[in-house]
């Protein structure tokens, strides 16, 4: 795998630049907002273009905020009017997204070494588990963080 330095506000024109070469390719996953199932400097997402006719529940996009910031989210609703709605496994908080900010879609996670498709039985269980327990997500997440927490004093 070809690695990139670049600062921050050249990742995004670099990955646009890959992303719109129909290759697949990798990123290191930043940020906790889709813990616990993808680790930031853990897991590698490979993104590939998407077409908006092809995008269903539980995807999970890479998408640039009006700010500029990219962000990796999963689709939570489809709506009619052609935006989407998405947020982080750890986040309740539904944001939306129209179909022009959207630059790909993962298509498959790395980790430990060990590739799957995002489409795998594996991660379709884990998003179809993680999505039952949505009243429960922040008593969760609270106890996982601190179990984080706790283990990374050791």
């Amino acid at each position: 795998m070809e690695k990139f330095n670049c600062a921050g506000s050249e990742i995004s024109t670099t990955i646009e630049e890959l992303i719109s070469e129909e290759s697949q390719i990798p990123l290191y996953v930043s940020g906790s907002s889709m813990n616990p199932f993808l680790i930031s400097r853990r897991d590698i997402v490979w993104l590939r273009k998407c077409e908006y006719k092809s995008l269903k529940k539980g995807d999970i996009l890479l998408f640039r905020r009006r700010d500029g910031a990219l962000v990796l989210h999963r689709v939570r609703k489809i709506c009619p009017d052609t935006s989407i709605l998405v947020s982080g496994d750890a986040q309740k908080q539904l944001e939306t997204v129209d179909r022009c900010q959207i630059l790909a879609k993962v298509s498959d996670i790395e980790r430990k070494g060990k590739k799957r498709s995002a489409d795998s039985l594996y991660w379709r269980f884990i998003r179809t588990f993680w999505g039952a327990l949505s009243p429960l997500r922040p008593f969760i997440m609270r106890l996982w963080f601190h179990f984080r927490k706790i283990n990374n004093k050791r």
